[in-house]
């Protein structure tokens, strides 16, 4: 019986998960900005702003906010961009660096996760169907066989 209350649990957390495809890469995403225009038309104004000779580095800074229903990292909300000589220290943060053209050379990131991605409602009722049919099976022989050896033992 304890099985069978874990095997119920494990399915109830599996379904709340459920399963999601990856549409596009955190990497696929990344690639898609190209000039300081891409980035603060879809970023908007950088957190923190460092300087150097031959490159420029907008750091955008990210926050988790935790509730029931979602776990989302989201772009923290600042009203202007700060000059730095070193990056403050976040948790969560993604880095784009530029030439001096205002091409993308590069992009880091701690913590955060660009990838586009979509529920499959198929693989999840394939999920839930074959979690209950082998929690059912494994109910059904268990009391069958219980109930042979409570036979067995009256006899």
């Amino acid at each position: 019986m304890k099985n069978l209350i874990k095997g119920l649990a494990l399915l109830s957390m599996l379904s709340l998960f459920s399963c999601t495809k990856v549409l596009y890469t955190h990497e696929q995403v990344v690639d898609l900005y190209k000039t300081k225009q891409d980035v603060m038309k879809t970023f908007g104004i950088p957190t923190e702003k460092k300087t150097a000779d031959t490159t420029e580095e907008w750091l955008y800074r990210y926050d988790r906010h935790d509730s029931f229903s979602k776990h989302v990292v989201e772009e923290f909300h600042n009203a202007q961009t700060v000059n730095v000589a070193n990056f403050n220290r976040y948790k969560r943060y993604l880095v784009f660096i530029f030439d001096r053209q205002g091409n993308v050379v590069r992009c880091d990131n701690e913590g955060v996760d660009l990838a586009v991605k979509k529920k499959d409602t198929v693989a999840t009722v394939v999920l839930i169907a074959v979690g209950v049919g082998l929690i059912w099976g494994v109910t059904s022989y268990t009391a069958n066989h219980l109930f042979d050896d409570f036979t067995l033992q009256l006899n």
